[in-house]
This record gives structure tokens, C-alpha cells and sequence, in this order.
């Protein structure tokens, strides 16, 4: 203002210029960045952690389920409800007497156990006739981290099966 009391004009020049300015600054860029590319980088981090865990739990399930056909297998007796429940034990946590699940929320009524003789009169298999086959199965379903709930997906199910054929003698049982 001047003394008068006149508004003082400033050239028209002078608010493009500050538009202009402003448009150049850079200071703020990478906040912004960071604000669009956060929520991407942390979903796809959380993507990999869910599906590691998910590998490590099929992983400990498929594991158990073979530890338990190989335990069948050697029994002696791979029919004896006894003996079975000691292979269910096995599979789910790692000892014959029972214990502490491999994975929480795994327990010994999710393992099926099943020996299947086979005919063997044609002498194609070595050993007499019948051979048998222990089968032990089970179905589990995944306890997510939470990460699939986010994404509005139901947890997958974990389905092992493995297959040993009995051999008979050298496990206790």
C-alpha cells in the first residue's frame, strides 16, 4: 500500500512466476513417493512371510505323516490300534508317547491310518503273499498369520499322504 491509501498492483508476471516455482519445487517428492509405495512394499512383504509359513507348516505335516508310515512299516504288527496310536502321536508330535503338537492346532484325530493288503499270488512283489501297505493321511487346515483375512481369503488345507509297505521286526511296537 502506499501512502495514500492506494493498493500498490504487481505485475502479472509475478503470480506465474510463483505458480511456476511451486510446480518446480521438489522438496516433499519422496514423502509422497514413500505414502504411495509403502502400502504395496509392505503388502507384498507380508505376501512372502505368509506364504513361507505356510511352506514351513506343510513341511512339519508332511514330514510327521511320513515318520509315521515309517514307523507302521517297521512294526511288527502295523493293525494293532496301539501301535497305531503311537504312529499318530508320531505324526503329530515327533515322539511315540505323544507331546506338544509340531503345529498348533494339528491333533491325532486329523491322522488316518490304513493297511491295505495287496495280493501277491503272482509272486510280482518280493515276500509272500499277502503284502501289505500302511497308508497314513491326514487333512489340516493352515492357521494363517492373519494376512489372507486381510485379503478376504479362506486359509488353504494342507493334504499329505504317504505310503510305505510293511516290512515288519524292527520298530518297537
Amino acid at each position: 500500500m502506499q501512502s495514500g491509501g492506494a493498493a500498490t498492483k504487481l505485475p502479472c508476471s509475478y503470480g506465474m512466476s510463483r505458480i511456476t516455482s511451486v510446480r518446480r519445487d521438489e522438496r516433499g517428492a519422496a514423502l509422497v513417493e514413500a505414502a504411495f509405495m509403502l502400502p504395496l512394499f509392505l503388502a507384498l512383504v507380508g505376501g512372502v512371510y505368509e506364504f513361507g509359513f505356510f511352506l514351513y507348516q506343510q513341511q512339519m505335516v508332511s514330514a510327521g505323516v511320513r515318520d509315521a508310515a515309517r514307523y507302521l512299516a517297521l512294526t511288527a504288527n502295523p493293525n494293532d490300534i496301539i501301535t497305531q496310536g503311537a504312529a499318530r502321536n508320531l505324526a503329530v508330535s515327533g515322539y511315540v508317547q505323544g507331546g506338544p503338537p509340531r503345529i498348533a492346532g494339528w491333533s491325532t484325530a486329523e491322522v488316518l491310518v490304513l493297511v491295505t493288503p495287496i495280493d501277491n499270488s503272482s509272486g510280482t512283489f518280493g515276500g509272500g503273499s499277502p503284502v501289505e501297505v500302511v497308508s497314513v493321511s491326514t487333512r489340516f487346515t493352515y492357521a494363517s498369520l492373519g494376512f489372507l483375512g486381510l485379503l478376504g481369503l479362506a486359509p488353504p488345507t494342507i493334504t499329505v499322504t504317504h505310503q510305505e509297505r510293511h516290512v515288519g521286526g524292527s520298530a518297537p511296537g
